[in-house]
């Protein structure tokens, strides 16, 4: 894990001060919730694209069509 630090509106950071005494958790984590909530998919799509790209610089001639692509990718989605 990574540490980064953030600023805050007053009211913002008060209010999930708040959240977080309820929720028994720290602002921390709410923080990381919202991030996953928000980005996950994005963040998964980014990985993807990273595999994919390292493996046709390894092997350029495995390359596949994009919508041959497409498809196994939203095969990969709907399973």
């Amino acid at each position: 894990m990574k540490r980064t630090m953030i600023y805050l509106p007053e009211q913002t950071h008060e209010g999930l001060r708040k959240l977080a005494f309820e929720a028994n958790t720290s602002i921390a984590e709410l923080i990381r919730q919202a991030i996953d909530t928000v980005y996950s998919e994005d963040i998964e799509d980014i990985q993807d694209m990273e595999e994919e790209l390292t493996k046709y610089r390894a092997y350029p001639e495995s390359a596949i069509e994009l919508e041959k692509y497409l498809q196994q990718r939203k095969a990969r989605v709907s399973a």
